[in-house]
């Protein structure tokens, strides 16, 4: 007998959710569903952990 639970997954929304992303021209940006994300230049390309300091910068906000 295979014996299954369900998980549920519980979303926070009282924070945001930032992920960091690999840019097409390189470097590394962040970006949230809310709509909030670093700064796109292709002349200052953020390093991994420039990006993903400010996402987590982003992520201690409180959603409205």
């Amino acid at each position: 007998m295979t014996t299954t639970t369900s998980r549920r997954s519980r979303t926070d929304l009282a924070h945001h959710h930032p992920r960091v992303c690999h840019t097409p021209v390189g470097g590394w940006s962040w970006e949230c569903a809310c709509g909030g994300a670093s700064a796109r230049s292709r002349t200052v390309r953020l390093t991994w952990h420039q990006a993903f300091v400010g996402a987590l910068i982003h992520s201690a906000s409180i959603c409205p």
